[in-house]
């Protein structure tokens, strides 16, 4: 089992320079952009990603998650060539159709993404632009899938760090040096995926064979499909508090929560590496007589890795934004600090999404998919109902808060549909321990008298002594530990 997750270690920090690169570009613009846009600029260009975000669900029509199990499980390389051929046509054809709509509409449309933009002049451009991000960014989508699926996670994060690098200096030319605000951000974004799509191109050679076939194409729909009201429904979680605060609070308060939300990604991040590397490892491995003990053990690593940066990340982050560092100035924009108090709270939302993406073992295995719209629509469900009644009167905070319960909603609710289909013995009273040492470690950082940087560290590297004493170890990782520190 050790090698296996290893292996899986291993490919998901290669997935991970990748995923955390394509990210990391959130990070190192935050910063620039809270010292060349005003709050409001910010919170309304995060309205157009989110209307990027929500009709990706429809150029996607499960495609995506379809592709990455047929082609994963056709183990004959022509059957493998027929999915992404008829993958790949499917896509252009549909996604032609739906950038063609959305340009023809774009004014109308913008009008229902903005509700009082800074920039109205501008609004038709945004959305036609958006339309082709979409266009490339789907397309984009099956040659990165065929490298996860092929286990290729070099040219994969290599491909990943190509699109931050052109990403990065666009955007630094288009804002900051030609002045173009907002719209410099997605002409940005549409070349990057343009070029990153054309890059890709040279990975379906040798992989493709360019034809439709119905009974592929029917199957790949039926399994799927569900997946459109399930992603519409993570977006409707993810996204859904932005569109409420502004129109509620306002783009001020919106831009806050969206900058302090995006600081909180970082985990999202760490997940994301983790989900690329997990599906394509679980896939491969179901076959094996101890696969369901094994996928226990990863979820229970998991949360070993992202509780330990939960409060590392937690402790140190009004240090690390709020520090005049020379040569630099402060990380972070003055005016875009209030929006730091959301950012442990999205944190710990994203761990839960990790551990969703745990649970989607039994999904995947046995066909479950037409089970996740219920999942993830009671929990989008009770987004937007208590988003509507909470944020008018509490803002931003409420909306993390409710983010938080969601994510950890969806995770609950999609164990509880699937344990019984596919049995997994997740080490629940280890899970137990981790969590309470973590909770008593956080509470105890919280106080006055611990609330140092050097404290805090202290209490950082205690955790794993906590975690001795209440004897989460078993003996094969005591082994392990030992022989680890007499080879250091």
């Amino acid at each position: 089992m050790r090698e296996q997750l290893k292996g899986l270690t291993r490919d998901s920090a290669i997935y991970g320079v990748g995923h955390i690169a394509s990210r990391l570009i959130t990070f190192l613009l935050l910063p620039y952009y809270s010292y060349h846009l005003t709050p409001a600029e910010y919170g309304e260009i995060t309205l157009y990603f989110l209307f990027v975000a929500i009709a990706q669900a429809f150029y996607y029509y499960g495609l995506d998650i379809a592709y990455l199990r047929y082609f994963t499980l056709a183990k004959e390389p022509e059957a493998r060539r027929i999915v992404t051929g008829t993958t790949l046509l499917s896509s252009v054809i549909s996604s032609l159709v739906l950038s063609i709509i959305i340009i023809l509409g774009a004014t109308s449309l913008g009008r229902l993404v903005v509700h009082i933009p800074t920039h109205p002049e501008i609004v038709g451009t945004m959305i036609r632009l958006g339309a082709g991000i979409l266009f490339f960014d789907t397309l984009a989508t099956f040659p990165f899938l065929l490298l996860r699926g092929t286990m290729r996670p070099f040219h994969f994060a290599l491909t990943k760090l190509f699109n931050v690098a052109v990403n990065l200096v666009l955007n630094i030319w288009f804002v900051g040096g030609l002045g173009l605000s907002i719209e410099g951000i997605m002409w940005a974004n549409f070349i990057a995926s343009g070029l990153t799509f054309l890059v890709l191109l040279p990975v379906l050679v040798g992989h493709i064979r360019i034809g439709f076939d119905r009974k592929t194409i029917g199957d790949m729909i039926v399994f799927g499909i569900p997946n459109v009201p399930t992603y519409l429904f993570v977006m409707i979680i993810e996204l859904a508090d932005r569109k409420v605060i502004e129109i509620y609070r306002g783009l001020q308060e919106a831009g806050l929560y969206s900058a302090g939300y995006k600081l909180g990604m970082f985990m999202a991040v760490v997940t994301g590496a983790f989900r690329f590397a997990w599906q394509p490892f679980f896939l491969s491995h179901s076959e094996r007589p101890d696969a369901p003990r094994l996928f226990a053990r990863v979820l229970t690593y998991y949360l070993i890795v992202t509780t330990f940066l939960f409060l590392f990340m937690t402790f140190f982050a009004d240090f690390f934004v709020k520090t005049r560092w020379p040569g630099i100035g402060c990380l972070l924009e003055p005016r875009f600090w209030p929006g730091l108090a959301v950012f442990p709270i999205i944190l710990l939302a994203h761990i839960f999404d990790g551990v969703y993406a745990n649970l989607m073992v039994g999904v995947y295995l046995k066909k479950l998919t037409a089970r996740l719209p219920l999942v993830t629509g009671v929990a989008a469900g009770f987004t937007i109902v208590f988003n509507i009644l909470l944020v008018p009167t509490i803002g931003m905070m409420a909306a993390a808060w409710i983010t938080l319960i969601a994510f950890a909603m969806e995770a609950v609710l999609l164990w509880l549909v699937v344990r019984k289909a596919y049995p997994v013995p997740y080490e629940w009273l280890r899970i137990g321990k981790l969590s309470a040492a973590v909770a008593v470690v956080f509470a105890i950082a919280m106080l006055p008298p611990w609330t140092s940087i050097w404290w805090r560290a202290l209490m950082l590297v205690t955790l794993p002594a906590v975690l001795y004493l209440m004897r989460f170890f078993d003996e094969s990782e005591l082994h392990f530990l030992r022989t680890a520190m007499k080879r250091s």
